[in-house]
C-alpha cells in the first residue's frame, strides 16, 4: 500500500477537522461562565457538535481553496459570511430566545477565529497528518464536549442540599421548618 500524496487534499481536510476540534474544545470551555438561554439546546455537546462540523466544513473548503493564489483571501472572506449570518440569526432570535445573541455570537468568534486561522496553518505545517492524529484530536473533542454538556448555569430545582444551618437546626432540635 503507497503513501498518500501530500497534495491530494486529504491533509487540508484533516487539518480542519484537528483545527474544529481544538475550537470544540476551547468553546466547550467557553460556553461553561456563559448564561445560555436554555441547557438542553445550549451547551457543550452541541458547541462540541457545531465546531467539528465548521472545522470539516472549513477543512473542505480549504482543500479546494488552498491551491488558488487567492484562496486564502476567499477562505477568510467565507468564514467571515457565515460569522455575519450566525451573529444575524442569533440577533433575529434574540426576540424569541433569551440570551440568544450574548450566548451564540463569542462562541461563534472563538469557534470560527479558531478554525479560520488554524485549517490553513494545520494544513501546511502538517501537510498530510496521519489519521490517528486526526482521531485522537476528534476523541478529545467529543470527550470534553460529552463531559462538560451537562455543566449547565440553570437552577438545579429540588435535588440540592439545604443549607448547612437548618441540617444542623434540625439534627439539633429534631424539628424541621
Amino acid at each position: 500500500m503507497t503513501q498518500q500524496s501530500s497534495d491530494d487534499g486529504n491533509g487540508r481536510l484533516r487539518a480542519g477537522v484537528i483545527a474544529g476540534s481544538i475550537a470544540a474544545v476551547a468553546g466547550s470551555l467557553a460556553n461553561l461562565p456563559l448564561e445560555a438561554p436554555t441547557d438542553t439546546l445550549f451547551n457543550a455537546a452541541t458547541v462540541t457538535t457545531a465546531s467539528l462540523l465548521a472545522g470539516t466544513i472549513a477543512g473542505l473548503l480549504w482543500r479546494w481553496l488552498a491551491s488558488n493564489p487567492r484562496g486564502p483571501i476567499v477562505f477568510g472572506a467565507s468564514l467571515a459570511v457565515v460569522f455575519a449570518v450566525v451573529a444575524a440569526t442569533a440577533l433575529a432570535l434574540d426576540g424569541q430566545v433569551d440570551r440568544a445573541t450574548s450566548y451564540v455570537v463569542p462562541l461563534a468568534a472563538i469557534v470560527l477565529g479558531i478554525v479560520g486561522v488554524a485549517t490553513p496553518l494545520l494544513g501546511r505545517a502538517l501537510q498530510n497528518p496521519p489519521a490517528w492524529i486526526t482521531a485522537a484530536a476528534l476523541a478529545v473533542a467529543v470527550i470534553v464536549g460529552a463531559g462538560l454538556a451537562t455543566q449547565g448555569d440553570a437552577e438545579s430545582g429540588t435535588l440540592t442540599l439545604p443549607p448547612r444551618s437548618s441540617i444542623i437546626e434540625v439534627i439539633a432540635t429534631g424539628v424541621s421548618k
